[in-house]
């Protein structure tokens, strides 16, 4: 039995054949896991089609000629179109992920894409059904201080009942991890849990908090940007974990000043100052690379593993993802050492930081 993750589908086949960096998998186990569907033109998805190499498409010929299973080596076709490939050692668990050109063109479109993701109930709830509201995307997780903005986001909706806005809540983090942060803060808007970061992925998001502004078209307004938090927290004693006064203070303007603005579009909409005009928006679009995409599979796939319980090649595999994307602490971050409070900070943690130089770790949002 393979396992094949494509995007937000797990897919169990029996038939699946591996051998080495080769996944060989028939029509149907294609459009099972991967929704793409065999046509004479190619592997096609919707308008898409990823021409199949003549070598491929005669094998598959004279397979169904001789009555065989005609079987596609999916990796290599997938590889060829840019996108990346990874698998575990044994070859039962497979990653086929999205490619960094494509991500960035369905960023640039400005059009929001549209996921699924449980509550702690285990209830689904898609970006599209919200369609006709003004929505502010943004992630969280146990890990960070950010935990406690949930109560922000809260009063903010409070305060703007008679608009037409709702939060959506992104935590990359386990249920489990969630669940007492949630539960604190009661919030009335959807909290959703992400712990393979599929929204991270689909909007090039690399830390926590970050935030989309998206409107009631499903239109981007603003790009992912850090939510008003600060780089403040670099001067903290270590030791005692005291923060000066003014830099304390600065910090909080800063939120102040991002949740202002954000009250001013929910109330004003693209009449607000904040609302980037398309050019301005499609400017500010995160640029994947191919390695970030690759990072992502092989996340997904440490992600997998460690539910598999097999935590050496978990470790792996989300080392590897790292590697890749040196960038996104929320992939660091996310099975980074934890101190008594749940936070992943540390020795470790403290390196990197220091590492960054004059580079910010929350870049702030341009306001």
């Amino acid at each position: 039995m393979i396992t094949v993750l494509h995007e937000q589908r797990s897919t169990a086949l029996a038939d699946a054949q591996a051998e080495g960096d080769a996944l060989w998998l028939t029509a149907t186990d294609i459009e099972a896991a991967t929704g793409w569907q065999w046509k004479p033109e190619g592997l096609c998805h919707g308008d898409v089609c990823m021409p199949v190499p003549p070598a491929q498409r005669a094998q598959w010929v004279r397979e169904e000629a001789a009555g065989q299973p005609a079987r596609l080596n999916l990796a290599a076709l997938w590889r060829h179109g840019g996108q990346p490939v990874v698998h575990d050692g044994s070859g039962r668990n497979w990653v086929l992920g999205t490619g960094a050109a494509q991500r960035a063109e369905a960023l640039q479109s400005l059009q929001a894409p549209d996921f699924t993701l449980p509550d702690l109930q285990g209830q689904p709830h898609s970006l599209s059904q919200y369609r006709g509201r003004k929505l502010l995307l943004v992630t969280w997780a146990s890990w960070c201080g950010c935990r406690l903005d949930l109560a922000l986001w809260q009063s903010m909706m409070n305060e703007l009942q008679d608009t037409n806005f709702t939060v959506l809540a992104i935590a990359l983090d386990t249920a489990e991890a969630a669940r007492p942060w949630i539960e604190a803060a009661a919030p009335s808007y959807p909290c959703l849990i992400d712990a393979d970061h599929h929204v991270a992925a689909l909007y090039g998001i690399v830390n926590v908090p970050q935030a989309v502004w998206i409107d009631e078209a499903g239109r981007i307004v603003r790009p992912t940007e850090t939510a008003g938090s600060s780089d403040a927290f670099r001067s903290i004693d270590r030791s005692t974990g005291a923060l000066a006064p003014e830099l304390a203070q600065a910090s909080q303007q800063r939120k102040a000043a991002y949740l202002a603005a954000v009250r001013d579009w929910a109330r004003q909409g693209p009449a607000s100052a904040h609302a980037l005009p398309a050019p301005q928006a499609a400017a500010r679009v995160p640029a994947p690379s191919a390695a970030q995409a690759e990072a992502h599979a092989w996340f997904l796939l440490g992600q997998q593993l460690l539910r598999q319980g097999q935590a050496d090649a978990a470790r792996s595999a989300l080392d590897r993802a790292s590697q890749l994307h040196p960038d996104s602490w929320a992939i660091w971050r996310q099975h980074a050492p934890r101190d008594a409070r749940g936070l992943a900070v540390g020795e470790a943690f403290w390196a990197r930081v220091d590492a960054l130089g004059d580079k910010p770790y929350y870049a702030p949002a341009q306001l």
